[in-house]
Formats: C-alpha cells, structure tokens, sequence
C-alpha cells in the first residue's frame, strides 16, 4: 500500500510525533510511506527512517493563496499516486479534498480528528471523509453530538499509541537527567511537570495557583515543558506574572522545549494535565508518562479518561479547580507506582495504532472500490 499523511508541519507535537511513529511503523509493515506538509525539524526523522517528504505550504490560513496551494497539492499526489491520503488537520484537509475532486485522482482519503475543536463548517473537514477516525471515545462522542450526519460506519476509535522503545525506563540518559535537575534546581525537590506546548487552553495557571496552596511543602515545584503555541507567546508572560502575584515565582521553572521527554517523564514525580475549556482529545503526556512510570493528574474530562484509573495511575480533578489540583498532587507521594507502565502496554501502543489505522485505510480503499 502506498500511504501519504499530510499535516500542517513537522514540529513539536503530538500529532507530528505520532505522524513519524506512523511512517517507521508502516515502512516496518511493508508499506510505502509518505508525508506532505510544509517541513519543520521532524522531516529528518521521516526520511532518516526511510519514508519520503514532500514540501507543500498546507498550513497557511490565507485564503488569497489557497488555490495555488492546492494545485501544488494535487501535482505532487499525481506525482505519487498514492493508494490512501491521511490528513490530519483542517487546513490540510480542505486542501485534500479540494485537490482529490480532480478526475484522475479521486483517492480514499482518512481524517484523523486530533482535537476538539469548536464545531462548525470550517472544521465540520474532519467528518468529510471516507473514513474518520476518532482518537478516544470522547473524540466519538464529539463527532455524534456535533455532526450527527456522519454515518456510524464511518467512524473508526483508534487511540492514539505510545513509542515504547523511546518512551522506556531502561533506556534513559542519566547523564542527561543529572544535567538538567543540577541546572534547573530540581535535587531533593518533588517536580510536578506539565509538558506540551504552552496555551492558555492548557491550564497552566491552574497549577501555579495549586502551587500557591502547596506553600507549607517546600520541596514542591512546578517544571514548564515546551515552547509557546503559536501567537500565544504573551502565555509565559501572563503565566510568570501569576506565579509573581501569588508568590511562589522561585517555584516554578519554565525550561522551554526539550528533546529528552522521556527523561523528564521519568525525573518527574508528577506529570499533569490541566485543560480547562477545551479537553485534550486523547492525552499523549498522560500515556508517556505513564509509559515511564511516572503517575499522572489530570482534569476530567476528554480524551484523559479512557487513560487515566483515578486512584491507581493517579488522579483525576475538575477541570479548573486549583483546590482539587492541590489535594491530589499531596496524594500523590502515597501512591504505588508499581505497574503503570503495563497498563499502556496493553491498550496504548504505537504498533496497535498502527494495525488499526492500516484497517481504517484498508476500509475506505474498499469503500470507493464499492462506490
């Protein structure tokens, strides 16, 4: 099967990171597989594993330039002839479809719907192909309540899966680790680490704010992982200006974006996740971490509860409540951490995503056969 997955670009992210594991994964099974986007750091890993990149600008918003990006889009999938096309963003999924109403192209195309993001035509894409694909039973559910025109049969639930030979206890740098908890002050104290890029959808403040509720814990500290969203950049500062306002600034270290996650993962003592409006669609920091046997907070709602056992892979909170937040990270300690990582290993790996969505793409290729 000739495969191509398209996305805006190959940066940080959980949905580039699981585009890249895709690719290894496909190539492994016998697959030709290929990316379009518009590059980013990532592109090197894609072709270093033996996959092909093709350089189109499918994530700029102007509508001005849309149709040239298009044609660029449909010369390179006659270029490829590819047996299925995969978007996993709106922007590229417009451009997809717009590309593929050509004659001699009329590919099967999959969606992946990697958030939950406010519903309406611009993202009503996501349900507009042959296949759609739901990260979580959350993702489902979304998908029935908001667009309920798209047939049951239609819609595939594939977790996202977690790298386990990257995400693994036993194969940390430790030279690294010393490093960077010597650098950032993080000896004899108890990190409670929010990883992901940095939006005010994320919640953060909600931790600075339990943090501030941790005073009488004096080993306690908040570790910030990850650059800002895009034209969110103003986050950090309105993040460090609570953390000044509610005293407890020298408590939290903001460290930007890192390569060495699973060393962070397994440093940490604590990995949360804070979403507040908007849930996380799956929660791959949650599943990481976990991975690295590292317990997991997380609010309640979205993707995070088909992941997270409250009280056994650690807990779960309302969504915005610093005082809950507060209450379960002082659990925390007292939990056994024995076995987290078993529970990821059999419902939330990289391969069993991979063998699903190969039946996904199998799906719809038989579905326009039939057509």
């Amino acid at each position: 099967m000739k495969i191509v997955q398209i996305l805006p670009s190959l940066d940080d992210g959980g949905v580039e990171r699981g585009t890249v594991d895709s690719n290894r994964l496909y190539l492994a099974a016998g697959h030709e597989s290929w990316v379009i986007s518009a590059g980013g750091k990532r592109v090197s890993a894609i072709e270093a594993d033996g996959g092909h990149h093709v350089t189109v600008d499918v994530r700029s918003k102007n509508p001005l330039t849309a149709l040239p990006r298009m044609l660029a889009l449909r010369r390179a999938l006659r270029r490829i002839r590819p047996d299925v096309v995969h978007f996993r963003s709106r922007v590229p999924g417009w451009l997809t479809l717009w590309a593929n109403r050509a004659k001699d192209l009329r590919i099967p195309v999959v969606s992946t719907l990697h958030g939950l993001n406010h519903p309406g035509f611009y993202s009503s894409v996501m349900m507009r192909a042959d296949r759609v694909i739901a990260v979580s039973t959350a993702a489902a559910a979304f998908i029935r309540e908001h667009y309920p025109w798209v047939p049951e049969g239609r819609i595939a639930v594939v977790p996202r899966g977690i790298d386990l030979e990257t995400f693994d206890p036993a194969r940390l740098d430790a030279a690294w680790t010393e490093g960077f908890r010597a650098g950032h002050g993080l000896k004899g104290r108890f990190v409670a680490a929010v990883i992901g890029r940095v939006s005010a959808l994320k919640g953060i403040d909600t931790l600075i704010r339990a943090a501030a509720l941790l005073k009488d814990w004096p080993e306690f500290i908040v570790l910030v992982v990850g650059g800002p969203q895009k034209h969110q950049e103003h986050v950090f500062d309105d993040l460090k200006a609570l953390a000044a306002e509610l005293g407890v600034a020298d408590r939290v270290r903001f460290v930007g974006s890192q390569k060495h996650i699973p060393e962070i993962d397994a440093l940490a003592d604590v990995v949360c996740s804070c979403n507040t409006k908007k849930p996380e669609s799956f929660g791959r920091t949650v599943a990481e971490a976990l991975a690295m046997n590292t317990p997991v907070i997380a609010a309640a709602h979205g993707g995070v509860l088909d992941i997270v056992r409250d009280g056994t892979d650690g807990y779960l909170f309302p969504p915005g409540d610093a005082e809950a937040l507060a209450a379960a990270l002082r659990r925390i300690p007292a939990l056994p951490t024995d076995g987290l990582r078993g529970h990821i290993e059999a419902n939330f790996t990289a391969s069993g995503m991979a063998e699903a969505t190969l039946r996904v793409y199998r799906g719809a290729i038989d579905a326009r056969r039939r057509s």
